[in-house]
């Protein structure tokens, strides 16, 4: 008796461990690249699609070799193209965050070395649930 309540109780285990893996956040990146800086330039752009099972904010974007990354928009405003400082980028399950050029990317500042092309820098994303939780996860972005 006691054997086959332990094999019950095993078995229940599996399948909540099953249940909270499968409602995890599965946050995927493609199309990952840096444009090569100019030469004498240390601010570059990034560009990506990351796509989320769920609703969250990207609060941060880091990495050891930049002083700062933001994320910026660009939108034509009377004849002439404008950048800004993305406040609030959000992404979810029908909703991919697309970074492109001349639209919505990454703006690297202050680069400490000097990049190489077809080098691989893992980017540091932290994102916010709608339950206030930090989710840290790194990509690999391609210099081109």
């Amino acid at each position: 008796m006691i054997h086959h309540l332990k094999m019950k109780l095993s078995f229940l285990t599996l399948i909540l461990i099953s249940l909270f893996a499968y409602g995890a956040d599965e946050i995927t990146i493609s199309k990952a690249f840096i444009k090569m800086p100019r030469p004498g330039v240390d601010v570059t752009a990034g560009f990506a699609t990351v796509k989320s099972t769920s609703d969250l904010k990207v609060i941060e974007v880091s990495n050891k070799n930049f002083k700062k990354i933001e994320l910026h928009s660009m939108k034509m405003d009377n004849g002439v193209m404008e950048m800004r400082k993305l406040t609030d980028p959000k992404l979810g399950p029908n909703s991919p965050l697309v970074l492109s050029p001349g639209n919505d990317h990454l703006m690297l500042f202050g680069l400490k070395e000097k990049l190489e092309p077809g080098e691989n820098l893992d980017l540091t994303f932290v994102f916010k649930d709608a339950k206030n939780n930090k989710i840290t996860k790194a990509f690999k972005f391609v210099v081109k």
